[in-house]
């Protein structure tokens, strides 16, 4: 092979590798892109990119394990001319699925990255968040909020929350249940971010008074503690010394003391039966439940005795 070869063959390689849009697919579309050529999304629907380390490390120790996916800026501006100036300047490409990669290659270090270029999901401003919320809460890489207010843009594109459970994938009580945190109380909202509360146990108390739903978040919380190898041991201890459970009004009975005392919502029954549910054995429960049916029905026929026509 003559040097004049071996030179040509050093500049085409040369050349290939300055420009990663070279590397393009069958269609023609390219399957790597420069960091520069790629800009956010302004319809994604995270508002923050938390956590970046771990996977910053991962992808400077073995590359970028799956291709971002992109779509074109022409294909986005075609469609919503007016909001061309919302986009990043240079960029010829926008986000899909995949910011965080995005961010974390940044910070790498990578000076390109594998894509896969798909205009069609940026057609509408449905399919586009659409595709963005399915991405990113299949990793659940959105926090309770930000799923809330995307799921509340989906089915106001849908029509109504059961068009948009068929349609994700979801079912329309979980749709439901996520969308009822819009609902809560600013501090609710704020522990819940923070990670002072957890979503389970602030979901569906949309119809309360912020109070009442602090109130029943703190009855679920103290529910689920109970479900704790402590709570279990304590329990068994109070089956043994059956006078323990004669606990003060206000107070959870069986609780060590060094652990503090949880104050039953006797206002809130709903909250009182979960804590019960809860640290009760499955035979206990049905005995407390046949209680109180019995103070059911007792209930019951005194209303039935006062609604009856009165004989003269």
């Amino acid at each position: 092979m003559s040097s004049d070869m071996f030179i040509e063959t050093d500049r085409t390689h040369q050349t290939r590798s300055q420009s990663a849009t070279d590397q393009d697919t069958e269609d023609g579309q390219p399957s790597e892109l420069t960091l520069g050529s790629i800009g956010r999304n302004p319809d994604n629907p995270r508002e923050a990119l938390r956590d970046l380390e771990p996977l910053t490390t991962s992808i400077r120790e073995i590359g970028l394990v799956n291709a971002i996916t992109v779509a074109s800026v022409e294909a986005y501006v075609r469609e919503r001319p007016s909001r061309a100036a919302e986009l990043d300047p240079g960029a010829r490409y926008i986000v899909v699925d995949g910011h965080r990669r995005l961010e974390a290659a940044r910070k790498a270090g990578l000076a390109s990255v594998r894509v896969s270029v798909d205009d069609a999901l940026v057609s509408t401003d449905r399919s586009l968040l659409e595709a963005a919320f399915v991405a990113n809460v299949h990793r659940d890489d959105m926090n309770p909020l930000e799923q809330a207010y995307a799921l509340k843009k989906l089915v106001e594109f849908y029509g109504s929350q059961n068009k948009a459970a068929k349609r994700l994938g979801i079912a329309q009580s979980t749709i439901s249940s996520k969308l009822s945190v819009l609902e809560l109380g600013p501090e609710l909202q704020a522990d819940l971010l923070a990670g002072r509360r957890k979503v389970v146990h602030v979901r569906n108390l949309s119809r309360l008074t912020p109070q009442q739903q602090k109130q029943r978040a703190d009855a679920r919380a103290a529910a689920s503690a109970s479900r704790n190898t402590e709570a279990r041991g304590a329990r068994t201890s109070d089956h043994r010394h059956p006078a323990r459970v004669h606990a003060a009004p206000g107070t959870m009975a069986g609780i060590p003391r060094q652990r503090g005392i949880v104050t039953m919502p006797w206002a809130d029954g709903v909250a009182c039966a979960e804590i019960a549910i809860a640290r009760m054995r499955p035979s206990e429960r049905r005995r407390m439940l046949q209680r109180l049916w019995q103070e059911a029905e007792k209930e019951a026929r005194a209303a039935r005795r006062l609604a009856a026509p009165r004989q003269v």
